[in-house]
């Protein structure tokens, strides 16, 4: 998903395509792709959602990436566009 990432481009590192993004937010391709596009914005909700997925697949891995979790937290807690409107690092 780098590519299309729109106006989230770190959130490509996360997940695979645009159908696992809606998945994870709890809503329909067309409003992620609308997120993405900057069309809409991802409600206090879906940015919740979409950070406690990437908390629960994090985990979930064998050697889960700190990094990646902490900042998951803290867009969980508030600041999803500060941390997830910018390019990879």
């Amino acid at each position: 998903m780098t590519a299309s990432g729109g106006l989230y481009p770190s959130l490509g590192r996360c997940f695979a395509n645009l159908t696992e993004l809606a998945h994870a937010g709890c809503m329909s391709k067309r409003r992620a792709r609308d997120c993405l596009d900057g069309v809409k914005t991802f409600t206090r909700a879906e940015k919740k959602a979409i950070s406690a997925n990437i908390i629960a697949k994090e985990l979930g891995k064998l050697s889960p990436n700190q990094r990646e979790i902490a900042d998951a937290k803290e867009a969980y807690q508030g600041r999803f566009d500060e941390i997830y409107k910018q390019r990879e690092k």
